[in-house]
């Protein structure tokens, strides 16, 4: 099921990071994961945050200053948001060095409340020893929710990721993943996914029904599935001419290999792919929510997609 082992998304996210803020980020609170512009959206800080509002309806409506895991943290804009509506103690992760950086300073400055508790480490989310670190961090206290945002695909062990986020989740916890999904396995061959695969450094394309299977062995049952593809932005006109450059780039055998190794080629050509593949239905931009359960549940049993309540 791993469609393509990431060589460096360390490197990937170090030198990409500052672009994304620079270009793709720009108003939206450095929020740098995609813009839903679902129905009752009416502005660009509003749609990049509303994956945030679904956190917030589906895993932290009801709790009372929660441990809350985000994997895959990149700048710390995702925790900046939540813990601004909902008092917690916020724990990130990012792989990168320079994202870790970087969050450090947009949590000081805009949570500077003196009960505001958060930290954000530097590690790799399928290494044992960052669970422990960040259990470490509360040590009296499990995490309610963990959520990760456009960070599953970059999984190189996704057994041992849920496996161990299942291990370390309170009981009746919540998982939380939003990602760019393949839709069936067989779409795992396609060039549009491997061509994604190879630019972004996604490690594992697993199906829903794949990762829902892998999570009820560790018994967390799927309770929303949400498909959010019909409101992300894909053939906007820019995407149209970045198209049109990598077919023209990728004529050129010369161009193509200086360019291939590098990171900002990699990010243009992983993100045209995707662009038709979400397009073409090979990939789904979806939110997946788990519930931690006493009893391993049917993984068979899912929610069908649908548009959450406004």
């Amino acid at each position: 099921m791993n469609a393509h082992q990431p060589a460096g998304v360390d490197h990937y996210y170090n030198r990409n990071t500052r672009r994304f803020l620079r270009f793709a980020a720009r108003g939206s609170s450095s929020t740098i994961h995609r813009a839903v512009w679902a129905p009752g959206v009416l502005n660009r800080r509003d749609a990049v945050h509303y994956v945030h509002r679904l956190i917030l309806q589906y895993a932290l409506a009801d709790l009372d200053c929660p441990v809350v895991w985000d994997l895959g943290c990149g700048v710390g804009a995702s925790i900046a948001y939540l813990a601004a509506e909902r008092r917690g103690s916020y724990r990130g992760v990012t792989i990168s060095g320079t994202q870790r950086s970087l969050a450090e300073r947009l949590l000081s400055q805009r949570l500077r409340c003196a009960t505001a508790d958060w930290s954000v480490l530097h590690g790799d989310f399928c290494r044992a020893n960052t669970f422990q670190q960040l259990m470490a961090l509360s040590p009296a206290r499990r995490p309610a929710l963990v959520y990760m945002i456009e960070a599953f695909g970059h999984a190189a062990d996704p057994r041992f990721l849920l496996r161990s986020i299942a291990e370390s989740l309170d009981d009746q916890g919540t998982l939380v993943i939003c990602d760019d999904i393949i839709a069936h396995a067989h779409g795992r061959r396609s060039a549009e996914a491997r061509q994604f695969a190879a630019g972004w450094q996604i490690a594992s394309l697993w199906t829903v029904d794949e990762i829902s299977a892998c999570a009820a062995d560790y018994g967390m049952a799927l309770e929303h599935n949400i498909d959010l593809t019909p409101w992300v932005e894909i053939n906007r006109p820019r995407d149209r001419i970045i198209a049109s450059l990598i077919t023209a780039l990728d004529c050129s055998r010369v161009l193509r290999r200086r360019l291939f190794d590098s990171p900002f080629w990699a990010n243009m050509r992983g993100g045209s792919a995707l662009q038709r593949a979400l397009a073409n239905g090979t990939m789904r931009y979806r939110v997946l929510v788990y519930r931690k359960q006493d009893a391993v549940p049917d993984p068979s049993q899912t929610i069908p997609s649908g548009a959450p309540t406004q």
